[in-house]
Formats: structure tokens, C-alpha cells, sequence
């Protein structure tokens, strides 16, 4: 691929994360990559079809899409937000790893109101992505570093999602632990392998004790788990009793990567806490450190956003398929 095309994909990718994240809107000058499209309301016929080809993401900026992912009723996608997200994610991991055969779109979206919703066209970044040109490098890590934010935006409201119909109906659950696929648990382990040989990082494995991580504290700093399991919890409201209540959502187990919300947003505040179950082996590296010896690293650079990107959409799998089991 040609320079001036992936940094043309890159840019409208890099618009569309911007959007994403904050709302703001800015004019939209139509191209092959990026667009604006009007959906008509239908109640019986999907706009995106689980299980069906597509290289599209949508963001929505005027109506509603229901999406239905087997749940009672269909989650309501409002104006401000995103949908399609796992399918881009998972053409990517497809793309970039032949061996690996994850489904495309993961639900039915249907246009519940009329629809005004710009149409991001990402198969560019496949190309990007599978290109071998040391000249794209720098392209194809700022594309996996969007796409990583992308994917944490989304687990995070498929988390909100689950809590809101299990305090909704005043169902009670115990977390369980989060399956990853051998070849991303290989994976990890290489990468961290790895990663200890980098001269001057000075990584120690070490216990890790009590809390790691803060709910509604900033971080700065990524976990690698070598051994051991971590709960993930996160404080919700309860709607009769007006009274906050702690909510397991994840059990995970060692290797693992936690506290990534800092690296897609440095110093931000975490929204899940994150605390030892059995003892944990690993080690803590501040954000701007990791990121300062991995960029002299091009190839294991690329590695450790991948295995982030695949991370959370097996997270996102996860809770997506809890939710469904609620009803």
C-alpha cells in the first residue's frame, strides 16, 4: 500500500476514535473510507446481520439502533455512540493471523428510529496492517493503538450493559473466570519473555499484594500477571435502595494484562477495581517507561498492541455472552 493512502485511512480512522470518545462532530468530507449515511426504521429487517461479512463501522448521530445479541430485549444503541466495533476488531485479528477464525458480526442492529450515522469503511486497514514495508511501521502502531481504544471504549459499555440489566432486574451472580484462547495465552507468555530481555527495562517478577488496581483512581501504570487471579469488581448504585453495592464481573487468571485504560489515556481514572485472589506474580511498569523502550522495539511494539486488541475483545466476547445468559 502506498504511503499517502494509509496515512489518508489513518487520519479518518484516527476522526472517527475522536469521535468516539468525545462526541464532537467535525465536517465530514466524503470519501471511499468515510461517509454519511441515512437508514430507514425497520423493525424486522437488520441493518447489520450477525454473522454476515462487513467492513463497515457505524457511528450513530441521529436515532436509535436496537441490537440484538439473544437477550429478552434489544439494547439500545443511542445517538453519541458506536456499533459494528466487534466486527472491525475481528476481521483485524483474522487478517493479521490466518490460523485464527472468529465470526464477523456478533449481533442483529436494527434501526429503531430513522438513522443518521457516519460510515467508517475499515478494510484499508487490513491492507495497512498485512503490509510487510518497514516504511508503514509507524503507520500500522498508531492504527493498532486507535483500534486498542476503540475496543476498551466498547468493553466498557457492554460492562455498563450487563450491570445495568443485573441491578435492573435484581438478578445476583458470581463472576467466573474469563476462557482466552491457548494461542493468546501463548501469546502473553512470549511477549513477556521477551520484553524481560529489553536492555535497562529492569523487570523483576515480584508477589503482588491487595489491590492493584483503584476504582476511581487515576493509574498510570500496566500490571503483567505472570501467575495467579485477579477479580475485577466495580461499584454500581442500587435503583430501589439508592445504596452502593460492589459487582464482580470478571475472574482472570494469570498471564493477563491489566490497567490498559492508562496506556490508551494517560493518567485516566479507572473505572473497574482490580484485586489479588490467589497470589499474584508479575511486576508494574509506568506507562511512558514501557512505551519509551518498546518504541525501539518496532516488531515487539506491534506484538503488544495486538495481544491488547485481542485481549479485550475476548473480554468483551465474555461479558457480551454473561449478558445474554441474564434473561
Amino acid at each position: 500500500m502506498d504511503m499517502v493512502r494509509a496515512q489518508k485511512a489513518l487520519e479518518e480512522l484516527q476522526i472517527v476514535t475522536r469521535i468516539i470518545y468525545s462526541g464532537q462532530i467535525p465536517t465530514i468530507k466524503p470519501s471511499s473510507t468515510l461517509l454519511i449515511r441515512n437508514v430507514k426504521p425497520s423493525d424486522d429487517r437488520p441493518f447489520i446481520r450477525k454473522d454476515a461479512s462487513g467492513q463497515a463501522l457505524f457511528y450513530i448521530v441521529e436515532g436509535e439502533a436496537g441490537v440484538d445479541i439473544g437477550q429478552p430485549e434489544r439494547i439500545i444503541v443511542e445517538k453519541n455512540n458506536s456499533v459494528g466495533e466487534m466486527s472491525m476488531v475481528s476481521t483485524v485479528l483474522n487478517a493479521l493471523d490466518e490460523t485464527v477464525n472468529i465470526g464477523s458480526r456478533t449481533a442483529d442492529v436494527y434501526a429503531e428510529e430513522q438513522l443518521k450515522m457516519i460510515v467508517f469503511n475499515y478494510s484499508a486497514l487490513v491492507d495497512i496492517l498485512k503490509d510487510p514495508d518497514p516504511e508503514l511501521r509507524g503507520v500500522r502502531g498508531q492504527v493498532m493503538i486507535s483500534l486498542n481504544r476503540i475496543m476498551f471504549k466498547k468493553l466498557m459499555e457492554v460492562n455498563d450493559n450487563f450491570l445495568h440489566i443485573l441491578t435492573g432486574y435484581g438478578l445476583e451472580q458470581n463472576a467466573e473466570q474469563t476462557p482466552f484462547p491457548v494461542q493468546l495465552i501463548d501469546g502473553l507468555n512470549l511477549f513477556m519473555k521477551k520484553m524481560r530481555t529489553i536492555p535497562k527495562l529492569n523487570v523483576v517478577p515480584h508477589e503482588l499484594r491487595g489491590v492493584l488496581i483503584r476504582e476511581g483512581e487515576p493509574n498510570s501504570e500496566i500490571i503483567f500477571m505472570q501467575e495467579g487471579t485477579v477479580k475485577i469488581s466495580r461499584e454500581v448504585e442500587d435503583a430501589l435502595t439508592e445504596q452502593k453495592e460492589k459487582i464482580e464481573l470478571n475472574i482472570i487468571s494469570a498471564p493477563a494484562v491489566l490497567g490498559e485504560s492508562s496506556l490508551l489515556n494517560l493518567g485516566s481514572i479507572s473505572t473497574t477495581q482490580a484485586e489479588v485472589v490467589d497470589k499474584v506474580f508479575g511486576y508494574r511498569i509506568a506507562v511512558q517507561s514501557l512505551l519509551r523502550h518498546l518504541q525501539r522495539y518496532p516488531d515487539l511494539f506491534t506484538h503488544f498492541f495486538l495481544l491488547m486488541l485481542e485481549l479485550n475483545y475476548f473480554r468483551t466476547v465474555n461479558m457480551m455472552k454473561k449478558t445474554t445468559e441474564l434473561g
